[in-house]
């Protein structure tokens, strides 16, 4: 009768199974950095086009809220020449109450939009359908300006302030 012994060790080699080499655990933290330093490369840009996007989206929002104010006004509401009262309107395009903002130690920081609409002195000529040029201009139909300026500051000028500083929106007002 035979008797079988378990398997021994030589006694220069380790019963543990082999781990990684120091060659290998620094090619992996290298290629791992440059994944990171790519997504740390990424984020100034992302935050930028985030900022932006919160930007557009203010802007539709007061846009769409001084369209349709002035779509419900009456005609003879929309009487002004130039540049309507100016408004006032926070980073999420929430219209704030002008005594607020413009009431000494105000606070600031909550103003981030100035808009106004601008009407001009003679009607822009607005003429339907557009392939006849005989016929005269649309006497119920009238074109607006609604202008919007990304500032805080409450006596912001929409004279003076260079074009791109505003953002105009076209409006087309119809007399009901």
């Amino acid at each position: 009768m035979k008797i079988t012994h378990p398997q021994q060790h030589a006694p220069c080699t380790s019963p543990l199974p082999p781990g990684f080499s120091l060659v290998e655990v620094m090619m992996s933290m290298a290629i791992a950095s440059l994944g990171f330093i790519t997504m740390l490369g990424l984020l100034p840009h992302g935050l930028e086009l985030s900022r932006n996007a919160a930007s557009i989206s203010a802007e539709s929002r007061i846009n769409q809220k001084l369209a349709g104010e002035l779509q419900t006004a009456t005609w003879e509401d929309l009487n002004w020449e130039g540049y309507g009262p100016t408004r006032y309107f926070n980073d999420q395009g929430i219209e704030l109450n002008a005594d607020e903002v413009t009431a000494e130690g105000a606070d600031s920081f909550s103003l981030s939009y100035v808009a106004s609409v601008q009407m001009p002195a003679e009607p822009m000529d607005l003429v339907l359908p557009a392939n006849n040029p005989n016929r005269p201009a649309e006497t119920y139909l009238r074109r607006l300006r609604i202008c919007i300026a990304p500032t805080s500051n409450p006596d912001f000028d929409f004279q003076s302030a260079p074009d791109r500083r505003v953002t105009s929106y076209t409006a087309i007002i119809a007399k009901n």
